[in-house]
């Protein structure tokens, strides 16, 4: 009796398992930039949604 077994090849761990490699501290301040710019854009949003609620 023979027995198949499928060989299976994993990527190494971490976070430069894709095909553009990239350090870790570049993917930290893409997410950083992101959420910064988020921040920004609704702090922007509020200010002009107060602007408009105050001047009737």
């Amino acid at each position: 009796m023979s027995f198949v077994q499928t060989k299976t090849e994993r990527p190494p761990e971490g976070l430069a398992r894709g095909v553009l490699v990239a350090p870790w501290w570049a993917v930290a301040a893409l997410g950083a930039a992101v959420v910064l710019g988020a921040i920004v854009y609704l702090a922007l949003r509020a200010r002009r949604a107060s602007k408009r609620a105050k001047s009737p």
